[in-house]
C-alpha cells in the first residue's frame, strides 16, 4: 500500500457546510479575531495571511519532517524560556502574548524532552527536563495531588486529570533517571488518584467542571502505566475499573464514546473536539495494551477506524464530530490531528495494518501545512495553533504548548515506523 508523504493540495469540498449556523458562527469568530489580532506585532500579519492563503507554501518550499521537528522544538524552547520558573508557558495568545506556566502539560512534556535529547543529540533537552521536573516538584500539594490550570490562576486546587498527566512525566523520569524524588512524587500522586476515584470507576471529585468524562481514560492510562512500571496493584486495579466505566460508554455500532467532550453541553449533544476524542481513544488503547485487555484495544481500533474513514473521504480532519461522525465544526483541531496520528501509528505497531500508517502520515501532513516555518515572532515560529484556521473553536486565537508536544511525538513515532518499513 502506498504510504502518503505529500501534503493535500487543497481542502475537500466533498461535504457541504453542515448548516448556516455554523457558517455564521465562523464569520463572527473571524471578525472578532481580526479585531484582536494585534496585526502591528511582529509576525502577526504574516501568520494571519497564512490562515487564508497559500496553504501549500511549506510543501512548495521543500520543508522535510526534520525541518518541522526542529521548528516545533524551537518553539518549545521559546515557551520554556519565556518563564522564569522552569515550566512551559501554556500558550502564546495573539492578543496578549505568552501566558504563565502550565503544570499539566509541563508534566507530559518531560518524556518529550527526553526523546528530543536522544533524537537530536542535544543534552540541552535533558537540562530542560530537569528544570521542568524541579518546577513540578515544587507545586505538588500536601495530599499528593497537583493543581489544575496555569500557575497564574491556581496553585492550590487539586485536579485528578492534571495530576495524571504530570504522573506520566514523573513515571518516565523516575524510571529512566532512577530519580528518587520523582519516584516519591509519583507514589504520592498515584495514591491520591486512587483515593478520589468513585465506586463505579469514574472520576468526579475535583474533576474539570464536575463532569465525569470518557476522556479521563487519558487519566487512568497513566495510572496503569505507574502500576505496571512500579508493580502497584491498587493503581492497576483502579485503572482497570475506570477502563470498564469508559468502555460501557461506547456505542457498539458507531464506535463513538459518549461523554468524550469537555462540557455538559457536549455530553448532551453527543459532540466532542478531536482533542478529547483522541484523549479517550488513546487512553482506552494504552490501558488495553498495559493491562492486557484485547476488548479495549478492539474498542479503540473501532473508533479510530471510523475517524480514518471520514478523513479519507473528506481529505481533511474536522475539528469536531458528533456521535454519528458527522462534522460539527470544519476548522481543524491541530492537536487532535497529531494525537490521532499517534493513535494510528500505535495501532499499526500492534496490528500491522498499513492503512493506519497512511492515515497517520496524512494527519501529520495537515499539521505541517499549518505550521509557521519562517515567522519572525518566537511565539509563532514553529508553533502549532489550536485550530486551523486559528479562529476555529479549539483554543481560539492561540498557540498551545501541547499541540507542539503531540506533533513532535507523532513525527518521532512516524520516523521509527518508516525506518523499520524501509529496512524490511
Amino acid at each position: 500500500m502506498k504510504i502518503s508523504h505529500d501534503f493535500d493540495k487543497g481542502r475537500s469540498r466533498a461535504e457541504p457546510m453542515s448548516n448556516v449556523t455554523s457558517l455564521a458562527r465562523d464569520a463572527r469568530r473571524a471578525i472578532g479575531n481580526m479585531l484582536h489580532a494585534r496585526l502591528t506585532q511582529p509576525g502577526h500579519r504574516q501568520f494571519y495571511l497564512a490562515q487564508i492563503a497559500d496553504h501549500g507554501r511549506n510543501a512548495a518550499l521543500g520543508y522535510h519532517d526534520e525541518d518541522h521537528l526542529r521548528a516545533a522544538a524551537g518553539w518549545l524552547k521559546a515557551a520554556q524560556d519565556s518563564q522564569d520558573d522552569g515550566g512551559f508557558s501554556g500558550r502564546y495568545k495573539l492578543d496578549k502574548g505568552w501566558t504563565s506556566s502550565y503544570p499539566e502539560t509541563t508534566g507530559y512534556l518531560v518524556p518529550t524532552c527526553l526523546a528530543l535529547a536522544e533524537r537530536l543529540d542535544e543534552p540541552e533537552w535533558e537540562a530542560r527536563g530537569t528544570r521542568a521536573l524541579d518546577f513540578l516538584l515544587r507545586l505538588q500539594l500536601e495530599n499528593g495531588a497537583f493543581p489544575g490550570g496555569e500557575v497564574a490562576e491556581n496553585t492550590d486546587k487539586p485536579s485528578p486529570f492534571n495530576t495524571a498527566q504530570i504522573l506520566n512525566g514523573l513515571n518516565i523520569w523516575a524510571a529512566e533517571k532512577q530519580d528518587v524524588d520523582a519516584r516519591q512524587a509519583a507514589d504520592r500522586a498515584a495514591a491520591w488518584l486512587v483515593s478520589v476515584q468513585d465506586d463505579d470507576g469514574a472520576f468526579r471529585q475535583h474533576f474539570y467542571l464536575n463532569q465525569p468524562s470518557a476522556y479521563a481514560a487519558h487519566l487512568s492510562c497513566w495510572l496503569a502505566e505507574y502500576g505496571v512500571m512500579f508493580d502497584d496493584k491498587a493503581a492497576r486495579k483502579a485503572a482497570e475499573k475506570h477502563l470498564d466505566w469508559v468502555l460501557a460508554l461506547q456505542d457498539v455500532e458507531t464506535g463513538f464514546f459518549a461523554r468524550s467532550g469537555f462540557y455538559g453541553a457536549d455530553h448532551d449533544r453527543g459532540t466532542a473536539v478531536t482533542h478529547t476524542i483522541a484523549y479517550t481513544i488513546w487512553g482506552v488503547l494504552l490501558n488495553g495494551l498495559l493491562l492486557g485487555r484485547e476488548d479495549a484495544i478492539d474498542a479503540a481500533q473501532h473508533a479510530a477506524e471510523r475517524i480514518m474513514e471520514r478523513m479519507e473521504v473528506l481529505k481533511f480532519l474536522p475539528g469536531r464530530f458528533n456521535s454519528r461522525w458527522r462534522i460539527d465544526e470544519r476548522a481543524q483541531c491541530l492537536t487532535g490531528n497529531a494525537q490521532m496520528a499517534l493513535i494510528w501509528l500505535r495501532l499499526y505497531d500492534e496490528r500491522g495494518d498499513l492503512r493506519f500508517v497512511n492515515a497517520a502520515c496524512r494527519a501529520i501532513d495537515l499539521v505541517k501545512q499549518a505550521q509557521p516555518m519562517d515567522n519572525p515572532n518566537p511565539g509563532l515560529q514553529g508553533g502549532i495553533a489550536g485550530s486551523f484556521p486559528v479562529w476555529g473553536g479549539y483554543i481560539f486565537h492561540a498557540v498551545p504548548n501541547w499541540a507542539a508536544k503531540f506533533f513532535i511525538d507523532a513525527l518521532l513515532h512516524k520516523e521509527r515506523v518508516l525506518t523499520a518499513l524501509e529496512s524490511d
